[in-house]
């Protein structure tokens, strides 16, 4: 993604606006102080930007713009492990073909495999557990059983 500055901003006006001197002059002195602010804040709270480095509340609060609430019990990581997953569920395309980029993405330690077993049953083969039931973290389509198995571990 292409760093976003000013004048990339000033660039995205009308033509018509752009041969107004006045009125990009004060565009200009808008956007500046709020990219000001932004730079504020990015220094003052760098931990509450990403998934991967937020924590408590800020973990809560990105939790809350991706509509998941924390469950009483989660630690941070665990609290992470589902945002993850949930987000890598909401990419899904619903497919079968799509369903391993899914599970690759929302279970990235537990090198999860999937069969659909042709009955109205898809298998999970897990290489461990993970902090959550398994059909909270994957979507599985109404009237699919899901059956968790585990497999063997890969060596590290």
């Amino acid at each position: 993604m292409p760093e976003l500055t000013l004048s990339n901003y000033l660039s995205l006006f009308s033509p018509a606006h752009q041969g107004k001197p006045r009125f990009m002059a004060l565009a200009s002195a808008a956007l500046s102080q709020a990219a000001d602010l932004l730079t504020l804040l990015q220094s003052a709270f760098p931990e509450a930007r990403t998934i991967d480095t937020a924590t408590g509340s800020a973990l809560d609060a990105l939790g809350a713009l991706l509509d998941v609430t924390r469950p009483a019990s989660a630690s941070d990581e665990d609290y992470r492990f589902l945002l993850r997953a949930r987000i890598a569920a909401r990419q899904w395309n619903g497919t079968n073909e799509g369903l391993p980029d899914v599970l690759a993405a929302a279970l990235p330690r537990l090198n999860a495999a999937c069969n659909d077993n042709a009955d109205g049953s898809v298998t999970i083969t897990l290489s461990g557990n993970p902090p959550f039931p398994l059909r909270d973290l994957i979507p599985v389509p109404a009237g699919v059983r899901l059956i968790q198995s585990e497999g063997e571990t890969e060596p590290d």
